[in-house]
């Protein structure tokens, strides 16, 4: 079964990571538990859908799969699968598996229902095409970097690991093979790392670092709360524009004589098509204008809040502090991290 744990996957720096390390990163955070999860659910899901899942859905998740990796041709996908020892008939379950999931995303599995057993092969499967390898690899990454930021302030010897090198190797075998001194040392590096990343947070999520962020991004952050009739063609959207400036034609009103929803709306500018992002940004409020092409639609629109992003607000706090911490590991890593094995 393609890896094998002793390949490498990694390189950080002068260190080498192999896919054992990977794996023993994702039992550590809990990663691997999430990944056995989607496989599990998968299989319960394909019992309860696999007659209401057409040839055409999975076509276009097969699409979808195959833009995502740039596998233009047929002969890149088999190649992509021949070099991670997967077989098209491997590659088209997974692809059934993760349309069950997301058809049945709001079902729990019921209660008393019986137990579903993993399916290594499935779960094997899931790993490669389900990007679960490269996501260990990402956090390898991120975690590297942060060691690399704190190593001088935090004392990253410390071993905080206590029995858990002895479970971990009670829960999987193929990385017991390796030995308890192996596994001890790479969990105690991973618990290491999980603080200084920890600190290297804390240290992005300064209220001054904060701010400044915030104060970058004043404009496309803004949140621009907003009403809208879609209407099917430029000749109708300007014809009820002209009913609702020149006759004072209110929106539900207005939605009512055409026939069609007024949808209320909520989106970040920089989240909207430029042209419709931009003149919200400069519409009066409560004053209908457009039309603007939104949704391949032509959209009159009525602005009714235009919120600047605030270091008060919670979700833009976070976001500036992410996109804070995220600049900082990848200059960390920038012309490090190289890529040996396929993820």
């Amino acid at each position: 079964m393609w890896p094998r744990l002793t390949d490498e996957a990694l390189e950080l720096g002068d260190e080498v990571t192999t896919f054992a390390d990977l794996l023993l990163l994702g039992i550590a955070t809990g990663l691997l538990e999430e990944a056995i999860g989607f496989t599990r659910r998968g299989l319960w899901a394909l019992e309860q859908v696999d007659a209401d899942l057409s040839r055409e859905r999975l076509r276009e998740e097969a699409v979808a799969f195959r833009r995502a990796r740039r596998l233009e041709s047929g002969q890149d996908l088999r190649a992509w699968l021949e070099a991670r020892v997967l077989t098209m008939d491997d590659w088209e379950a997974h692809l059934l598996r993760s349309l069950a999931v997301r058809k049945l995303a709001a079902s729990a599995i019921p209660e008393g229902a019986p137990e579903i057993g993993l399916d290594c092969r499935a779960f094997a499967v899931d790993l490669v095409c389900g990007g679960w390898w490269r996501r260990f690899a990402d956090l390898a990454r991120r975690l590297w970097a942060a060691s690399r930021l704190v190593e001088n302030d935090l004392d990253l010897d410390e071993d905080h690991t206590g029995d858990e090198p002895g479970h971990i190797m009670a829960m999987l075998e193929p990385l017991a093979t390796l030995g308890e001194p192996w596994c001890a040392e790479a969990l105690r590096r991973v618990r290491s790392r999980e603080r200084a990343l920890e600190e290297t947070t804390r240290r992005c999520a300064t209220a001054e670092a904060v701010a400044a962020r915030i104060l970058e991004h004043a404009a496309e952050w803004t949140e621009l709360r907003f009403d809208e009739i879609l209407l099917p063609s430029r000749e109708a959207a300007n014809e009820a524009l002209l009913c609702a400036r020149d006759d004072g034609v209110d929106a539900a009103d207005l939605a009512t004589r055409a026939q069609l929803p007024l949808r209320q709306r909520c989106a970040r500018h920089d989240a909207l098509p430029l042209e419709a992002a931009s003149l919200l940004e400069g519409a009066l409020l409560d004053q209908p204008f457009g039309p603007v092409a939104l949704d391949e639609r032509w959209a009159v629109l009525w602005l009714r809040e235009r919120r600047r992003p605030s270091i008060q607000d919670d979700a833009t706090r976070a976001a500036a502090s992410a996109e804070l911490l995220e600049e900082t590991l990848l200059r960390a890593t920038k012309g490090l991290v190289r890529e040996v094995g396929l993820l």
